[in-house]
């Protein structure tokens, strides 16, 4: 039995290949998974009898209505059955995207009990959960949803500071360090509210900034007050994650797991046994695409180091 797990036609691109249950290959890359080599490596381990996909395509379509892009979400040539015909006679199931970030984490971690956070920019509707991981079983507890999200907060602001968005987020966080974040703390604060409610929806960029960017420092402390923003509200986050489930343990995921500063001031402190991986992002939700719906754990294969959170377990 091969199993595949894919993440395609997006920015984090991903196959996960699991043979009789065990994963035996997972590739990434930054052009199109399905139109890359990584296709050919993974077709050396068989063809797959399953696929299983990181996120439900019609639902995303359904946020893509009602986000205003019509053209892309009446764009049909972006539906995976239309890039998986070679593959016709594997069976072909479809799973939440935030499931599969979930998923990733927890039934990789050593954890039995723990809390699961996924914080990411947008895939489906959902931009930030909050799941229950007990007894090899998944359970959300809590969730935001689109416009609500710190990572589209985090990337529009990078946007706006001269730096690509959806890559240069951690440029944005190193530059923080040279800001001064009291400059702007009024004005980057006032796009945030309680816990990931913003008051201004950042799909398309911050488009009523008043103040003038003329140099660098100008950019370093606007990224300050961004920074410090976003980690007072990871902090919340994981307060509510305490809140909801009592246990020391975490399992970190999404996009907005890269932050280590904010891993650091708020994260770790606040949970004795932490987990994560190596990318934490879309690209590991091609094992958590499998991973949800087989409720398998993956115990032996050789993880690469995970740099943005210090690991306890």
């Amino acid at each position: 039995m091969i199993q595949w797990g894919i993440n395609a036609l997006n920015h984090g691109n991903s196959i996960a290949v699991f043979k009789n249950h065990e994963l035996v290959l997972w590739t990434r890359n930054k052009s199109d998974t399905l139109q890359s080599v990584d296709t050919v490596n993974a077709l050396n381990r068989g063809a797959p009898d399953q696929i299983y996909w990181y996120e439900r395509p019609w639902i995303k379509k359904a946020r893509q209505l009602y986000a205003g892009q019509y053209s892309t979400a009446l764009n049909m040539s972006a539906l995976p059955k239309k890039h998986l015909t070679q593959f016709r006679y594997a069976k072909l199931s479809y799973t939440p995207h935030h499931a599969s970030h979930a998923a990733a984490g927890y039934y990789t971690s050593p954890f039995s009990h723990c809390a699961v956070v996924v914080l990411d920019a947008i895939g489906e509707f959902e931009c930030a959960t909050i799941w229950e991981g007990k007894h090899g079983e998944l359970k959300k507890v809590w969730s935001r949803s689109y416009p609500n999200s710190l990572g589209l907060f985090y990337s529009a602001f990078t946007q706006l500071c001269g730096l690509t968005p959806i890559r240069d987020e951690h440029l944005l966080q190193q530059m923080a360090v040279q800001g001064n974040k009291q400059r702007y703390f009024n004005e980057i604060n006032n796009y945030v509210s309680n816990t990931v409610k913003l008051k201004y929806n950042l799909h398309k960029g911050v488009q009523n900034w008043l103040y003038p960017i003329n140099n660098l420092q100008d950019q370093c402390d606007i990224a300050a007050a961004v920074q410090d923003a976003f980690e007072g509200q990871v902090g919340m986050v994981m307060l509510e994650a305490r809140r909801l489930i009592n246990t020391d343990c975490l399992v970190y995921m999404g996009g907005c797991a890269m932050n280590s500063a904010a891993n650091q001031k708020f994260v770790e402190p606040m949970f004795k046994y932490r987990w994560s991986l190596t990318d934490p992002g879309d690209p590991s939700s091609s094992i958590g695409a499998v991973l949800y719906h087989t409720k398998q754990r993956i115990r032996d294969y050789k993880w690469d180091p995970v740099k943005h959170l210090e690991i306890k377990i």
